[in-house]
């Protein structure tokens, strides 16, 4: 990936051109700044400003957007690197983030007294901008349902930030270790465990909903079982190393996570959370 001097520049710019830019152009920074030096890298990512702006121009999109969007990508990217380096462990990091998601949720709730009305306000400015960019039929259909999508944006938001992240850092460690020749660095993603603990929090907070129906602890359970569905996944990867499983099955996993994805999600958290309490990696080694 950098054995010639502009290829690491080159991929920083694409991956920012891409679908799912966040996550593709995160784990290239993410992958080029493991594998550079401080110096290098900045040079790379100079080089690839320049050619952003350079493209900006070529096809007529707006200079400060790429920049912003480059912005938007890469400082996230870069605070993932630095708790990375710090950990030298993927599965300690990824655990980390979810204890900063947990308490995220939980000073989200002590400062906005009333969540609900907050996200109403907040998709409301939304549905407006919508409105001035023309998608009036778009803008409709948000206002009809969002006292529905506010109950739920608080968890999506924070669940999918977590986990958007939390890929990222996983994608990007994986395109490092093949480009030094090194499996082993920082751990592997197969290992995934949230352990017992977040199994057993998950378990007392959804049963403590049966007596106290407050909604931060509502969105304290979905939370706990959300991170699951990762290990879930690292589970499948596991089956798939140990040939217990074909390619094609990964494959189609991925391919579905698209169409299927609150199901598929829900599934994989289910496989995930069992497996914490129930360890399938030694038991089928066993």
């Amino acid at each position: 990936m950098s054995a010639r001097p502009y290829n690491g520049a080159i991929s920083l710019a694409l991956t920012l051109l891409m679908p799912l830019s966040n996550i593709f152009g995160g784990a290239t920074f993410v992958a080029l700044s493991l594998r550079m030096s401080r110096l290098i890298f900045i040079k790379q990512i100079s080089i690839a400003l320049l050619g952003l702006s350079l493209i900006g121009l070529v096809i007529n999109i707006s200079i400060d957007e790429l920049l912003i969007s480059a912005l938007m990508t890469w400082l996230p990217a870069l605070l993932l690197v630095i708790l990375i380096k710090k950990t030298r462990s993927l599965i300690f990091s990824v655990q980390l983030l979810a204890v900063f998601s947990v308490l995220f949720l939980l000073l989200f709730f002590w400062l906005i007294e009333q969540p609900v009305l907050f996200w109403n306000e907040v998709l409301m400015n939304v549905s407006d901008v919508l409105n001035q960019g023309g998608l009036v039929e778009q803008a409709r259909l948000l206002t009809e349902s969002i006292t529905n999508i506010a109950q739920q944006m608080t968890i999506v938001v924070i669940a999918m930030t977590w986990s958007i992240y939390s890929v990222i850092l996983i994608l990007g460690c994986a395109i490092y270790r093949k480009s030094i020749n090194d499996e082993n660095i920082f751990g592997n993603f197969t290992d995934l465990n949230f352990g017992k603990f977040l199994a057993i929090m998950t378990a007392i907070s959804s049963l403590f909903l049966f007596i106290f129906d407050v909604d931060w602890l509502n969105n304290l359970a979905y939370l706990c079982f959300s991170f699951f569905w990762l290990q879930g996944l690292s589970f499948l990867h596991w089956l798939h190393q140990k040939r217990i499983i074909p390619s094609m099955g990964l494959i189609l996993t991925y391919v579905m996570l698209p169409f299927f994805n609150i199901l598929l999600i829900m599934l994989l958290a289910i496989v995930g959370y069992t497996d914490a309490w129930f360890n399938y990696r030694n038991r089928i080694k066993n």
